[in-house]
């Protein structure tokens, strides 16, 4: 793999101002670059960032220096990949809620009213979660409330990938089904 060509255990650190140029030189091109992945440029930014980060932390075991270029251009497109990954599979819930507070806004209540009908959806999604078997909940919550992937909280847990997948797909079942008054 061309990472095993970029990276080795032996190689010096990046010294401060050698990361400073590549990072002065690369950030705005990586950025645009990011920017064709993911629809918010601030996102893109923090994609950029983060990939630059990691890239700094992992620069001890720095061998070719010439390969950094297309390293970078790499980490930032699986990472914006990643992202997307990400937010898709987060969508279940937020479309689940988002659809309530639609309906809510519909309903024609507004200002305090809407504000305590809001607030009851809240209460009603918390209690439908702590309804959830007690695995299933913490999966949930991991998933949902910690931004965990799925592999990472198989990993914590000691459960296969496919078993968490099952288990967000039954907890968004039953939060569907326990909250369907409100999709009325």
């Amino acid at each position: 793999m061309w990472l095993s060509v970029l990276y080795n255990k032996v190689s010096s650190k990046l010294e401060m101002e050698e990361f400073q140029e590549i990072f002065e030189e690369l950030f705005p091109e990586l950025c645009l670059y990011a920017s064709k992945f993911v629809p918010d440029f601030d996102t893109s930014k923090d994609i950029v960032q983060d990939v630059l980060v990691n890239f700094w932390e992992e620069s001890d075991r720095l061998l070719n220096r010439d390969r950094i270029k297309p390293y970078l251009y790499r980490a930032v497109k699986n990472r914006a990949l990643n992202y997307n990954k990400r937010e898709r599979r987060k969508t279940g819930l937020d479309a689940l809620i988002e659809g309530l507070s639609n309906e809510l806004e519909d309903s024609g209540l507004h200002g305090i009213e809407s504000e305590m009908s809001f607030k009851n959806l809240q209460d009603d999604l918390e209690n439908a979660i702590d309804e959830l078997p007690e695995q299933r909940q913490k999966i949930f919550r991991m998933s949902r409330y910690e931004q965990m992937r799925h592999k990472e909280i198989a990993f914590e847990l000691g459960i296969s990938p496919k078993t968490v997948e099952t288990q967000i797909y039954r907890s968004l079942n039953f939060l569907r089904e326990k909250l369907k008054q409100y999709l009325v």
